[in-house]
C-alpha cells in the first residue's frame, strides 16, 4: 500500500529557525528569580573608602543556576555595610548577576568570603548559596 506524500509549504512569516527561537525563548523564561530580602545599607562615612583588589579570578554562584567570575586585577571600593558584611561596589565598570532578571550587584564579604550580593536598585540583599567562596584580595586602606 502507497502512502500519499505530504506536502508542506514554508509560511513567509515563520522563517527557518523560528521553532528554536520560540523554544529558547521559553527555556530563558524559565529562570528562577535571584533570592533577595529587603537590606539595609550603612553607608561608608568620609570622603576616602577602603579599597580592594582581587588577586585572582573566583567564581560565585549566584543561587540561580548561574555563577559569575569576580576578574582578577578588579578593583572595589567600600560603600557601607549590611548586618551580613562589608559591601563593595566596583570601581570601574558594572557588576551583575542573573536569574530571571539581571540585577546590578555589588559584593559583601566578611572578611575574605563573599557571603552575598547587595542590589542596589532593589535595596535588598541576596544570599551567596552554599560554602562562601574565598577571595583572593589586596586590602588598601585609606
Amino acid at each position: 500500500m502507497r502512502h500519499p506524500r505530504i506536502r508542506t509549504t514554508r509560511s513567509p512569516w515563520c522563517p527557518r529557525g523560528s521553532l528554536s527561537f520560540v523554544l529558547m525563548l521559553g527555556l530563558a523564561a524559565c529562570a528562577p528569580e535571584v533570592v533577595r530580602q529587603p537590606a539595609q545599607l550603612t553607608p561608608t562615612i568620609g570622603g576616602s573608602a577602603a579599597t580592594i583588589e582581587i588577586a585572582e579570578d573566583a567564581s560565585i554562584a549566584v543561587g540561580t543556576g548561574y555563577s559569575r567570575v569576580v576578574r582578577r586585577g578588579s578593583v572595589w571600593s567600600q560603600v557601607g555595610r549590611l548586618v551580613q558584611g562589608e559591601v563593595f561596589k566596583p570601581v570601574a565598570g558594572v557588576f551583575t548577576v542573573e536569574g530571571a532578571h539581571i540585577h546590578e550587584a555589588y559584593l559583601v564579604l566578611d572578611g575574605d568570603r563573599v557571603v552575598g550580593f547587595y542590589l542596589p536598585v532593589e535595596h535588598a540583599f541576596s544570599p551567596a548559596p552554599g560554602t562562601p567562596t574565598r577571595l583572593s584580595v589586596r586590602r588598601r586602606n585609606p
